[in-house]
């Protein structure tokens, strides 16, 4: 009996390094998830049937709970105040002038009148790579070039 104090003090000790141990693996997670993030915006698919990278799995499943920091933290973070940015949004901003997604981003900005910050921006910039990918793949905006030097505009009809 005299042995189950320092077994349990061994115990305490080892579960706090889990727990440390459990903190820093969610945080460098988050961290790799947010460069990750970053870099597939950053580079715009060249036809866009690009592989999925990263898949919307719930918050459990990546390893956060609701007694996590972060997770309580969100809870009084701010809500984006960027307005909505429809399917046919997206057309209006092209010319027939080829121009790169820097310029169609400035033209979306421009066009909702808006000083996005950097998290508003990054999310602006993620609804138009997806739009401006899937209208080019279903053929609804002319996408000439690859990667960064990719250039968009509006289809030309013939008649």
């Amino acid at each position: 009996m005299a042995n189950l104090g320092p077994a349990a003090k061994a115990i305490e000790q080892e579960l706090n390094h889990a727990r440390q141990g459990m903190q820093y693996y969610a945080k460098l997670v988050e961290n790799l998830e947010g460069v990750l993030e970053t870099l597939t915006t950053l580079d715009t698919p060249a036809t866009g049937s690009r592989a999925r990278t990263r898949t919307a799995a719930p918050a459990k499943a990546r390893g956060k709970t609701a007694d996590t920091p972060k997770a309580t933290a969100a809870k009084g973070a701010k809500q984006s105040k960027l307005p909505s940015t429809g399917k046919d949004f997206w057309p209006t901003l092209l010319t027939d002038t080829p121009q790169p997604a820097s310029e169609v981003l400035k033209a979306a900005i421009n066009a909702l009148g808006i000083k996005p910050d950097a998290d508003d921006r990054k999310k602006l910039t993620q609804r138009m790579s997806n739009a401006l990918s899937v209208m080019a793949k279903n053929g609804d905006i002319k996408a000439e070039g690859s990667a960064r030097a990719r250039l968009y505009s509006k289809k030309t009809v013939i008649h």
